[in-house]
This record gives C-alpha cells, sequence and structure tokens, in this order.
C-alpha cells in the first residue's frame, strides 16, 4: 500500500494548479455600440511568492455581445481601491507602493486621479497629516466620487497624538497626557484587522487643478461608540454607510456578519446623522439607486451564529425601511452571502441582482422589488453555478462556476418586465476553460435527510481516469457557520493531480441550507456535525468502492474544520490514516479568553447568543466548552497528525495547536508542527505552497 509520487512531482502539480484564474470582479461601459467588459482576476505568482491582480479588457458588440477582441493583462496588484466617475471618464485609485526611504518597510498610500486617461494629479495622503492609514480591506474599505465628482470619500484609522516615553526629557508633549502611553493595550478589529481600531470618514476636495493644498481632506466627526464603513454617496450632499458599535467590545469582524450595526446617512456639510433599523440588529452593504433615491442592504438579528441568513431591507425616499420576506424553495434558501454586487441595481431600479449559496452550489438571482419574488437566473452552458459581478443598463456579467473546470466569463442581456419568464442567453467571453484531459474531474452529490426533512449534502470530486484504489481526502468546511460551494478550487486541482479523490461535507449548521438546519447545531458541535462528516464519507465511499479505497481515507481542515478533523480522529481512530489540520479550534475553553471571537465559544456550546460575555466566566461554562472539544478524544488518537500554524492568528491563537501537540506526544502519536508568520488563512503564498506539499508528503509518510 503506497502513494507513489516523489517531491518534484508534488510541486509540479502545485505549480500546475497555480495557473488557475480567479475571477474577482468587473465593470461593464458602453460607448456607441461597443461594450468595454473590464475584469479583474487573481493569480498566484510562485517566483514574487505572492498573489497577483490582473485586469483584461474584452470588448464586445453591443447588438449581437459577439467578443470581437481582448487587450492583453496587465499587473493592477498595487491599486487597492478603485472608483469611477458617474459623468465623465474619470478614475480614483489609491495605490500602495514600498515607501524606499522607510526603515521599517511601510508602504505609501498614494491617492490618484486619472483624467482623460493620463495622470491628472496624485498625492501621498500620509503627508497631509490629517489621518493614520487608510482602510483597503473588504470589510471596512471605500473609495468613491461623489455624483458631481467634485468629492471623494475613503476611510482612515483616526490621527492619534504621538505617544511618548518618560525618559524623553527635554522633549515637549505632542498632547497632553501622551507621555507614558506608548504601551497602552489599544482595541481592534480582530483577525486581519490589526491596527484598526477607529476609522474616521474622510472627505477629499477634488478641485480638478493640477496641484492642491493640504486643506484637500476633511474629516468628519464621529462618535468613539461605532466605526463606520462601507459607505456610498446618496447625493453630491449625502453619505449612506454602516456603523459597527464598540461595545460590549470588538468582536473580531471578518468572517462574521453578526456583530451590532445600523445603517446611517450623513450631510457632510453639517455633520447630521440620520439612523436607520435597530440597534439589536446588523446591517452590511449598502447600494443606492439614484434614479429612485433608494437603498438596499442586507440585515439579521445581531448576535447568535457568526453567519445566519441575511435579510433584504429597503429604505424609500421618505425614510421609511421595509424588510423584503421572500419564500424559499428548493433553488432558493435565502440569502447567505454577506454582500451585494457593487452595482447590483437595474436602471429602472425595480430589480436588484445578487449571488448566494443555495446548499452546495452557489447560484445567482434577482429580486422584484414590486413583487418581493425572487427568480433564480439561468446557468451558462456547462457550469453549474454562477456570480454576479456587475449589472449596467440591461447587461449583466457573471462568473461561471464548477467543481470540475475553471472559472469561465459570460456576458448576457436580461428583460427587467420578464426576468421570471425569458432566460438569460449568455455569451462566453473567456474561451472554454478545462483541464487537460490528463488531469480531467469528475463529481458526484450524495443528498441526506436524517430528520425533520432538514438535508445535508456530500460532494466528491476525483480524477475522471482514477484508479481502483485512489485514496480520498476529507475536508470539512470552517465555520461551522460556511458553506463548501461548487466553485473551482486550486487544492483539489492539486490534490487530484497526485491520485487524490476529495470529499467536501456540507453537515447541518451549514449555510444555504435553511435557518432550522443552521441553528441545529449549536450546542451539539463535535457530535452532529462529527457524525455527519463521518456517516457522509462511509456512504461515498460504500458508493464508490470501484474507485475508492476505504484504506486510505484521510483527513485535512482548519478552523472549525480543524475542529472536525481532530475530532474524527479521536472517535473513530481506526477509519483515518492520517491527519493534517490547519489552525484548529482544539479547547474552546483555553480558546475563549483570548481569541477574537470570544462569543463564538458561547454560541457554539449552546450557552447563548454571546451578547453577555461577562455573565459567562463560570467553571460549568468552561466544563461544557470541554466537552464538546477534540481535546477530550486525544488519547484515543492513532492517527499521525501535522499541525500548520499561524504564528499571528487572532481568531484560533496559536496556543490552541501547541496544546494537542503536546497532548498526543504525551501519548506517543507521531506529529509534527509547522509555525508560519501568518494569520489565520494561511493565504500567503509561499506558506500556502509549503503547507499543501508538506501535507501530502505527510499523508505518503504515514503509510511508510
Amino acid at each position: 500500500m503506497a502513494l507513489k509520487y516523489t517531491i518534484e512531482e508534488a510541486v509540479t502539480a502545485w505549480r500546475r494548479a497555480s495557473q488557475i484564474v480567479f475571477y474577482n470582479a468587473g465593470r461593464l461601459s458602453i460607448q456607441d455600440d461597443v461594450v468595454d467588459v473590464a475584469v479583474v482576476a487573481s493569480q498566484r505568482n510562485l517566483a514574487k511568492e505572492e498573489s497577483i491582480r490582473f485586469q483584461t479588457h474584452f470588448i464586445v458588440q453591443k447588438s449581437n455581445l459577439n467578443l470581437l477582441s481582448q487587450t492583453p493583462s496587465s499587473d493592477i496588484s498595487t491599486e487597492k481601491l478603485i472608483a469611477f466617475g458617474s459623468k465623465s471618464n474619470v478614475t480614483a485609485i489609491i495605490r500602495e507602493t514600498p515607501d524606499t526611504k522607510s526603515s521599517e518597510k511601510k508602504n505609501k498610500q498614494i491617492l490618484e486621479i486619472w483624467k482623460d486617461n493620463c495622470l491628472w494629479n496624485s498625492v501621498d495622503l500620509q503627508h497631509l497629516d490629517k489621518h493614520g492609514k487608510v482602510y483597503t480591506d473588504g470589510t471596512f474599505g471605500c473609495l468613491e466620487f461623489s455624483p458631481d465628482e467634485k468629492h471623494l470619500v475613503y476611510l482612515a484609522e483616526k490621527k492619534e497624538p504621538k505617544k511618548q516615553s518618560f525618559l524623553q526629557f527635554g522633549v515637549a508633549s505632542s498632547a497632553e497626557g501622551s507621555k507614558g502611553t506608548e504601551y497602552d493595550f489599544v482595541e481592534d478589529w480582530g483577525e486581519q484587522l490589526v491596527g484598526k481600531s477607529q476609522p474616521v470618514i474622510c472627505i477629499y476636495k477634488v478641485n480638478w487643478e493640477p496641484f492642491q493644498s493640504e486643506d484637500a481632506v476633511r474629516i468628519l466627526e464621529a462618535s468613539d461608540e461605532w466605526s463606520p464603513g462601507q459607505l456610498v454617496w446618496c447625493s453630491n450632499q449625502h453619505l449612506a454607510g454602516v456603523a459597527w458599535y464598540h461595545q460590549p467590545r470588538r468582536l473580531g469582524i471578518i468572517y462574521c456578519s453578526n456583530r451590532p450595526s445600523q445603517i446611517f446617512k450623513v450631510d457632510v456639510s453639517s455633520g447630521k446623522y440620520d439612523w436607520f433599523g435597530l440597534k439589536r440588529n446588523t446591517a452590511a452593504s449598502p447600494r443606492h439607486h439614484a434614479e429612485s433615491n433608494t437603498l438596499v442592504y442586507l440585515t439579521s438579528l445581531a448576535y447568535g451564529p457568526h453567519h445566519k441568513e441575511q435579510q433584504i431591507a429597503i429604505i424609500s425616499p421618505d425614510g421609511t425601511v421595509q424588510q423584503v420576506h421572500s419564500d424559499s424553495s428548493e433553488s432558493y434558501q435565502g440569502m447567505y452571502n454577506q454582500s451585494f454586487p457593487e452595482r447590483c441595481w437595474s436602471s429602472d431600479g425595480k430589480l436588484v441582482f445578487f449571488t448566494t449559496p443555495c446548499k452546495s452550489s452557489v447560484q445567482s438571482y434577482a429580486l422584484v422589488l414590486d413583487s418581493f419574488k425572487v427568480h433564480k437566473l439561468s446557468l451558462p452552458d456547462g457550469c453549474t453555478g454562477s456570480v454576479v459581478l456587475d449589472v449596467f443598463q440591461d447587461l449583466i456579467l457573471v462568473c461561471g462556476v464548477s467543481l470540475t473546470r475553471p472559472d469561465q466569463l459570460f456576458i448576457g442581456r436580461f428583460d427587467p418586465a420578464r426576468v421570471n419568464e425569458a432566460p438569460i442567453q449568455w455569451k462566453g467571453l473567456s474561451g472554454n476553460n478545462v483541464l487537460p484531459s490528463a488531469h480531467s474531474l469528475a463529481t458526484d452529490v450524495l443528498s441526506f435527510k436524517p430528520e425533520d426533512d432538514m438535508e445535508y449534502e456530500a460532494s466528491l470530486v476525483f480524477p475522471q481516469n482514477a484508479s481502483k484504489k485512489t485514496p480520498l481526502i476529507v475536508v470539512p468546511h470552517g465555520g461551522p457557520h460556511a458553506v463548501s460551494t461548487d466553485q473551482f478550487k486550486s487544492e483539489v486541482y492539486f490534490f487530484s493531480q497526485l491520485g487524490y479523490a476529495v470529499l467536501f461535507v456540507n453537515y447541518r449548521g451549514s449555510t444555504g441550507f435553511g435557518e432550522k438546519s443552521l441553528y441545529s447545531l449549536l450546542g451539539k458541535v463535535g457530535v452532529q456535525d462529527v457524525q455527519e462528516v463521518h456517516h457522509a464519507t462511509v456512504q461515498m465511499v460504500e458508493k464508490h468502492s470501484e474507485v475508492l479505497d476505504k484504506e486510505l481515507v484521510f483527513l485535512f481542515g482548519g478552523s472549525h474544520g480543524g475542529f472536525l478533523v481532530t475530532h474524527l480522529s479521536g472517535q473513530y481512530p481506526d477509519f483515518y490514516r492520517a491527519v493534517s489540520t490547519r489552525n484548529p479550534v482544539i479547547d474552546m475553553a483555553s480558546m475563549f479568553p483570548i481569541t477574537d471571537i470570544a462569543d463564538w465559544t458561547i454560541v457554539e456550546s449552546g450557552l447563548g447568543d454571546g451578547s453577555e460575555l461577562e455573565n459567562l466566566l463560570e467553571p460549568q461554562s468552561f466544563s461544557r466548552m470541554w466537552e464538546f472539544s477534540p481535546i477530550r478524544y486525544a488519547k484515543q488518537v492513532k492517527a499521525p497528525t501535522l499541525l500548520l500554524v499561524g504564528k499571528v492568528d487572532r481568531r484560533v491563537p496559536p496556543t490552541q495547536s501547541i496544546e494537542y501537540y503536546r497532548a498526543l506526544q504525551l501519548s506517543g502519536i507521531k506529529t509534527r508542527m509547522i509555525m508560519y508568520e501568518d494569520c489565520h488563512s494561511l493565504s500567503q503564498v509561499p506558506v500556502d505552497t509549503d503547507a499543501l506539499i508538506n501535507t501530502v508528503l505527510w499523508f505518503q509518510e504515514s503509510l511508510q
């Protein structure tokens, strides 16, 4: 019994998988009878050891949507934010470039304004000394022109007085009380948002002159009780945005749509704020339709599961807030995405387009505002799902997805009056993206209904030319309130080239299967989800016994997926051959005091909704958390275990893996721990590369 591949073959397989392109964003523009489709894609650059972003323009005939030509791609990795004018040919870019004069290897943040295809103005925003670092993340960050193109809005860290040591005698304090504060703890927004604590709204005045004075930036005053983000212009005088509240404290916000928040509108002249929605709810992704002066956004109850169904809410011109209640069905299980496309409106303001998981697939829909009916969009040929990238006039741009082939681009035309009747006729832009025949993939999906019509699914991806003794890697997703969809995955392509099949299990508690299923997991983690992953694995192995080898089943998962694979190896020690896990949750009790999502341990343990952290510091609470944790089964583990750990993980601190490593050592289990200078996602290209290649070598070594 052996897994036959060399280190060189594993590296070659990863190089091939790293060539896969993923489409992230797109923008449609029309001039005369020609459509310009500007598409942003990402890809791993192994030579540079980083993920790059690049842009390609596809030129399309407007009348029939036939592809006329496409431009060479250009690297735009330094462009962190971009804004487009609505009236003229202007763009604004916030670009990050290395500051060659900085001994601390800091980046410059340059605001560039382009007009008529040339650079009109540029400014180093830090030199203006109005604020701290500009927010370019996907949670808070924004950059947008006002409708008249005279102002830009963005977010930056609030400027704080310079902190000085007590030993700086003879140096005047920069502000009263600033001495002796250089080591004060400053609360921030956690994982991947380290150092981001108090954003402020920055209004940049665009004078359309080659040079501007230092008073070009004005800071809108805001409260220290909340952080603004996701800003959009509603008029030349008014902005809308999201305010996340700081109480009871700043909890980690990335991957967490359950933080208390509201929509606000602010008059940029007077600074007057108006509020919409309730403080006990959440708010995200405001999108404004200019002609009807209508705003849509996403909302749900605050606290509880870190992600759950989002209700679509509408703010009418008179300020009335109305929530959309649409019936779920086999083809629509509710809105589980955390954002709308940047441009999601039809021109007449009667349709809103969006994408959301529906069971184990990702699908796109149109919401008809007159009736609150949700209609699923037709799929492009060869695709099992789609993601809306842009909507402009009567055109829509989507990324077509499948587990067995890389992403593809499609453009289509919709009839606003017949969106529920006339299927969109899609035209492909990116060619027929298929894998080499020697590495082609096949897939199978199994569905299970254990009780009360609550369904869960398992998706198998395997080499089309699989041998009779194909090893299987079981990959449960993290969250746990997340989902494995039918989007192509580089990791699967990598594993499959080396002869592995891969199994994804969307156990009950996953998103996209309805709220009853999602809430059924609370207070049952480590039991219900573990049993369902194992059951799905056994059933899939039995169904494909002519291909899958039941003696070669491996485990690979991170975060809550790591929680599951370490549980599985402890609860079913004779079934799984080896484990590789990224930043796994091992002991919820020891994680509670130090993670950036302390409420997660409470919610998943069934101890409450996470809103009252201070009331749960009792011995019985920690005891209950421990009982749900994989550390409970550490003495039963037999499988060799590889731990892949981020040193600066704020979500699942590295002490979780260290605790497990020591426990397995005491039991005499073969184990190895690799520590990376990375955060929870372990997404840095050299880290990702090392982790995946070490994983397949670990599986191979476990059979020796």
